[in-house]
């Protein structure tokens, strides 16, 4: 089965400590170099938690605990040089704009944009560049379809994903020649754990790969939901041949959302890139 490979143009991360540059996705593999806290590294290919990076004509991979975390600005946000609302500004951060925050500290977090440093109040940046209460989540917990029709819930293509982390529920729909919505599958699945929690939001399908993993594991069925979460399958030894962590409804993983074998396969092999996913 070929593997697929997403390159990820323009896409760079900070380290956040001095970091080992890896030769395979190992803590025990060899080491490359170090690469020095606060650098700049471009990224090539984004997993679970790993990424694989390019520093100074150097490929290899860094663990993502060590690197910046993504962020989104929704409306048009100060870049100030300290946290704080009566610090000098740094910039004027236009909406829709992607920074790396380095570390959050109450309500700021510490952030690069466009090479510069400085400091985000934390309501102006979300997980997809969308507001806050952009919907009314009052029924997303307990009647998933009224939910969706209250909010008048679009999707570019003929399904839709929802994913409820409070019951650890993933909703397939399918949409109706009339445009109204049909629910196709209810799954449990498993969520991030409170430490590397799954990312909230609405999001759009964007790639998928037959497996990928570690020396340690190896997934299947991957669909890209943003970055480095994905809709995946259970846990597999990692040759791939052997289940070795079937828990379901549960918090526990890095931060993708994992199904049964047989769903997350229905999801790679039916839906299509651009389909909303809205996540809560």
């Amino acid at each position: 089965m070929k593997k697929y490979k997403r390159q990820q143009q323009n896409s760079y991360k900070y380290t956040l400590a001095n970091t080992n540059l890896r030769k395979e996705k190992s803590t025990s593999s060899n080491v490359l170099t170090v690469i020095p806290v606060g650098s700049k590294v471009q990224v090539i290919e984004a997993e679970e938690d790993w990424y694989e990076v390019l520093y100074n004509g150097q490929r290899g991979y860094v663990y993502s605990d060590y690197l910046s975390k993504t962020k989104y600005t929704w409306t048009d946000v100060t870049l100030r040089s300290y946290p704080s609302s009566e610090s000098n500004p740094v910039t004027i951060i236009p909406p829709k704009s992607t920074v790396q925050v380095l570390s959050t500290n109450g309500d700021w977090s510490h952030a690069m944009y466009d090479n510069q440093e400085g400091y985000i109040f934390n309501y102006f940046l979300s997980d997809d560049g969308n507001p806050p209460k952009e919907y009314d989540f009052k029924y997303f917990y307990t009647d998933m379809t009224k939910f969706i029709y209250d909010n008048k819930i679009k999707s570019p293509t003929i399904n839709l994903i929802t994913t409820d982390l409070v019951n650890k529920i993933t909703y397939i729909y399918e949409k109706n020649y009339d445009n109204s919505w049909k629910l196709l599958h209810k799954w449990s699945c498993t969520i991030g754990k409170p430490s590397t929690p799954t990312i909230k939001g609405t999001f759009y399908v964007n790639g998928r790969k037959p497996y990928f993993g570690s020396d340690s594991y190896r997934v299947k069925y991957a669909t890209r939901i943003r970055g480095s979460y994905y809709y995946h399958s259970i846990l597999f030894n990692a040759e791939g041949t052997e289940i070795i962590d079937d828990r379901l409804g549960m918090a526990l993983s890095h931060g993708c959302i994992r199904l049964a074998v047989k769903n997350a396969q229905w999801i790679y092999d039916n839906i299509l890139d651009k389909t909303t996913i809205i996540i809560n």
